[in-house]
């Protein structure tokens, strides 16, 4: 697929992992080779499931996913920079599983577009089907590493409700997406050029 995701026009890949699943994981044969890798971890912790030193039956996402608010501020701006160039290339940012930390950011995005939420849930819901065939490869790796079937199905699901309620608390604490970014950096001018990059004219 590399040669694929060259066509694209991919020129930097934002690597949302902790450092620790960098270490162990590596960057893939794409970021590194073909684009530039850029690591911007949104949370310290990990957040593999194959990681022996979580105990995943106490995780709670919903939990989770207000940590990368509360914690991923520099990652966050750098994304939103990059896709507010002004020469703008094709980006694309990614964590383990493309779902939590991913889908996270990816709803920012979207929220920054005017998106409309019902629209950005769904997206993010379709995540579970699209990771199904992969949990099926893995399942037996996710089991030894000491996950039974109740942990796999929670850690590779995403219900719509997970999300809305992501969305809900940010405007709860927050009051909006564009105050929200606005406390960690990202002013109005690069909400301004992200929109011109990433919207049509209509």
């Amino acid at each position: 697929d590399r040669a694929v995701m060259a066509g694209l026009g991919i020129r930097r890949v934002f690597d949302l992992r902790s450092e620790a699943e960098l270490a162990r994981d590596g960057i893939g044969e794409f970021a590194g080779r073909v684009a530039e890798h850029v690591h911007v971890p949104l949370v310290r912790v990990s957040l593999s499931p194959f990681d022996p030193d979580i105990d995943w039956k106490t995780v709670n996402l919903r939990d989770r996913y207000l940590e990368m608010l509360h914690e991923g501020g520099a990652a966050i701006r750098a994304v939103f920079s990059a896709l507010a160039a002004d020469t703008f290339d094709a980006v694309v940012f990614h964590c383990s599983g493309g779902k939590d930390r991913t889908g996270v950011v990816a709803a920012l995005v979207l929220r920054s577009l005017g998106v409309p939420d019902a629209t950005i849930v769904e997206d993010y819901s379709l995540s579970e089907v699209n990771l199904a065939e992969a949990v099926r490869e893995y399942r037996a790796q996710l089991e030894e590493a000491g996950l039974d079937s109740s942990a796999i199905a929670y850690l590779t699901s995403s219900p719509p409700e997970r999300m809305l309620y992501t969305l809900a608390e940010l405007d709860r604490r927050w009051g909006s997406t564009d105050c929200y970014l606005q406390r960690i950096g990202v002013d109005g001018e690069t909400l301004d050029r992200l929109r011109r990059n990433l919207l049509e004219a209509g």
